[in-house]
């Protein structure tokens, strides 16, 4: 069998093999592993040399360690010739620089993919340095995570920033990205030091000796792996171990948590991974000198003129005016690093400057960086700027060039694989963009820039659940919280891709048709974006009417779509931006994802930003007196949790309402004889469903008849809970799949609502 991967055939064989016959998991498994988190994976194997563990048949079968290219593989698999001296030859060692050569590897059962420390082109300079915490026997878990905090500590004590990740076993490595300066000797001196520094403070705990005999039960703080030639296994890797094991890369909180590193399968990993995020998120960008060489560096920094470089960016600019640095006659340059920066100028664009030669060659770009592989967005080169620009932000007056205001969006430093007079291959590397672009010169200053590498979430494509908000009686005390309205309507997400423009409900369902007028990429001045927000129709006096928008959600046929278009218009109240320009903003704090909302939507009638306010107080006054449902507290430094409840967001109502699924109903006695008695309610956990009670109050003749006939229309199903309920044989149970909201006073100890009353049906938060 052949698959194309990033434009390379890759054949695939034996895809039925039993790899790990206890789990009876197959090959085809494994190379579906790597396609999953393949874009992550390949971030921290990338141009290093793998040192690889084959298992052919399978994990208790054979297996064997290589370093050594195959002359049989294809010839779009890369290749280093390394440690080749005059008593030895040397080995040539693979080297991983795309998805398809991950996935070739993977179709070689290559379980363990090790790769050096030390990346292209730098050889002979490590640029990671690695502590594996080998522990004795019988030690638990918890006394490694103990000594893995206390080096975290230690560590951070001469300024650097350690990382953690399982070892697949039961062992854990801190890994510490450094600047690839020093060669693996000075490395080694340097952490030879301060590891026995740390073994000095917990003697009892820790060694350096590597002989078992020698370790009276302490653990193993092994830094032997930092030497040249040696390895260590890959960040996501799998490993040939019982249950399928992965690397895996956790943050420090997560580590606080976790009971046995072995949790951590092909099977779940996937799935945290795109739900959480890549916990090692811009590794790179934390990378700072060895402790004991930072006061004399390796070579000094160059000192360049670049007065004659700056002469256009200061003629077009009056500094008694605007607040833009003035250019510097000559500087000190480091020589890598970049900046991204929104300027919200005539014309929203991106900025992207690169540090060469003392300045910093820029290029404006209209549509931000493109997402994707296969996009191609114009890049317009412009004049130099000076180095202090790298952490300008500020608004440049109207009536000066470049008005506008002016953010920085990502920064960091850059690496370059090709750099010619018309095409200039970049990786950037930071906290909030990490991606490879192409610069290709068309004509006079006008670029074309591509990204070539796959990105590790397809946010674009992906459904993402919105945040939510925890319920709260009062106001919170703090003071960093910013106050809006709590729209009564359907939550939504909307997508814009270039002209693409979809919207999904709450449930992930896909209500772009139902709302024509919103849908229009227009509305924004980025070609891509993610925005939340909440769908309302509103009444004379600008009051949401809820049965007016769930009317347009259940309308499908154009002509009718068409007429409540005009009869019952729909607006979109935008409060929260998550992607834009190219990267995901979900990590940022909540104030600078509201400033670039503010400077992307276009004011229109359609599209309304839900602007929020410092004074709580008084917006809850003004909410209660226009008989609003109430709003919504937000702390301003918060990121974004898809699907997640958090403290950061608080909604105050005037009354307790729930949301709730629909698990059945008692049939009707009495004058409720045709009709039902109470709606059996749950609530959908990660532990399964938990009962809520019923509610059977709230109903009018209307009302009753319009449920159920939408209960009618649903699949019977058994009962799906353990609780004990008086009536369960006058109980009709169905398909989980319907939601409800109500009214109530308080929950009992047994956490079911008290005096619950009906509201209405909720169908925005079911997919069917």
């Amino acid at each position: 069998m052949v698959t194309e991967v990033d434009g390379k055939k890759v054949k695939l064989s034996n895809l039925s093999k039993v790899l790990y016959p206890d789990q009876g998991i197959l090959k085809a498994e494994i190379i579906q592993y790597y396609m999953a988190v393949g874009p992550t994976f390949l971030k921290y194997i990338e141009n290093r040399p793998l040192s690889l563990v084959r298992y052919p048949d399978g994990i208790n079968a054979h297996k064997f360690y290589t370093k050594e290219k195959p002359d049989w593989a294809p010839s779009w698999i890369e290749s280093i010739l390394l440690g080749k001296g005059k008593e030895k030859e040397g080995k040539n060692y693979i080297l991983a620089d795309n998805q398809a050569a991950v996935i070739w590897l993977a179709n070689l059962a290559c379980l363990d993919i090790h790769p050096m420390q030390v990346k292209k082109p730098n050889y002979d300079k490590p640029d990671l340095i690695v502590f594996d915490l080998d522990p004795p026997p019988n030690a638990v878990f918890g006394s490694i995570k103990a000594v893995a905090f206390n080096l975290k500590k230690y560590l951070e004590e001469f300024g650097y920033y350690p990382f953690i990740k399982t070892s697949g076993g039961k062992g854990v490595h801190v890994c510490v990205p450094i600047a690839p300066l020093w060669k693996h000797d000075e490395l080694m001196e340097s952490i030879k030091t301060l590891t026995r520094g740390f073994i000095k403070l917990y003697p009892e705990h820790c060694t350096l000796k590597i002989q078992k005999t020698a370790r009276t039960n302490k653990m193993l703080i092994d830094i032997y792996r930092n030497h040249e030639g040696q390895t260590t296994v890959g960040a996501y890797s799998t490993r040939g171990r019982p249950g399928a094991t992965v690397s895996m890369p956790i943050t420090w909180d997560q580590l606080e948590d976790l009971e046995h590193p072995s949790i951590y399968t092909i099977k779940n990993v996937p799935d945290l991974l795109k739900k959480h995020g890549d916990a090692w998120k811009g590794f790179r960008s934390y990378a700072v000198h060895l402790h004991d060489k930072r006061g004399a560096q390796p070579s000094k920094m160059p000192e360049t003129a670049v007065g004659d470089q700056l002469q256009s960016y200061e003629g077009k600019r009056d500094f008694s005016k605007t607040s833009e640095p003035a250019p510097e006659s000559t500087v000190k340059t480091k020589g890598n690093r970049f900046v991204i920066q929104i300027h919200h100028a005539t014309n929203l664009h991106w900025d992207l400057r690169l540090e060469m030669n003392g300045v910093l060659r820029s290029w404006a770009i209209p549509k931000g960086l493109p997402p994707v592989p296969g996009i191609k967005r114009l890049a317009i080169e412009t004049e130099p700027h000076p180095l202090k620009y790298l952490d300008f932000e500020g608004v440049i007056p109207k009536e000066e060039y470049g008005g506008g205001t002016m953010w920085v969006f990502a920064t960091g430093t850059y690496e370059v694989s090709k750099k010619e007079e018309k095409r200039m291959h970049v990786k950037l590397i930071s906290k909030q963009v990490e991606a490879t672009f192409h610069l290709y010169k068309m004509k006079n200053n006008e670029w074309l820039i591509e990204r070539k590498d796959n990105p590790t979430y397809k946010l674009l494509q992906d459904v993402i659940p919105p945040m939510l908000a925890i319920p709260q009686e009062k106001l919170p005390k703090e003071k960093d919280f910013s106050y809006e309205i709590k729209w009564d309507g359907i939550r939504a997400v909307m997508t814009i891709a270039d002209k693409q423009v979809t919207i999904r409900s709450r449930s992930g369902r896909d209500i772009t048709k139902q709302f024509p007028k919103i849908a229009d990429s227009k509305h924004c001045r980025s070609a891509t974006a993610i925005l939340d927000g909440e769908i309302v129709c509103l009444d004379e006096a600008g009051k949401p009417v809820f049965t007016d928008v769930i009317s347009r959600l259940h309308t499908s046929a154009p002509s009718k779509i068409d007429q409540l278009t005009r009869s019952k218009p729909a607006y979109f109240y935008v409060f929260d931006c998550l992607y834009l320009g190219g990267r995901s903003l979900m990590s940022d704090p909540l104030h600078k994802r509201q400033e670039w909302l503010a400077a992307i939507i276009r004011k229109n009638n359609i599209i309304r930003l839900s602007e929020g306010i410092e004074d709580g107080k008084a917006l809850l006054e003004a909410a209660k007196l226009h008989g609003l449902e109430g709003i919504i507290a937000k702390k301003t430094t918060s990121s974004y949790h898809p699907g997640g409840r958090s403290g950061d967001w608080l909604k105050i109502k005037f009354r307790s309402t729930a949301e709730c699924v629909i698990l059945g109903y008692t049939k009707g006695e009495g004058a409720r004889k045709a009709f039902f008695g109470a709606l059996h309610l749950g609530e959908i956990s990660e532990e399964g469903i938990i009962y809520k009670g019923k509610v059977g109050t709230g109903f009018d003749d209307k009302k009753i008849k319009a449920v159920l006939e939408t209960l009618e229309g649903l699949n019977r199903s058994t009962k799906l809970i353990k609780d004990q309920i008086s009536d369960e044989k006058s109980t009709v149970w169905l398909e989980p799949i319907l939601f409800c909201e109500i009214q109530y006073a308080s929950l009992t100890n047994k956490s079911t609502y008290r005096e619950p009353v009906f509201m209405r049906l909720r169908p925005d938060l079911s997919s069917e």
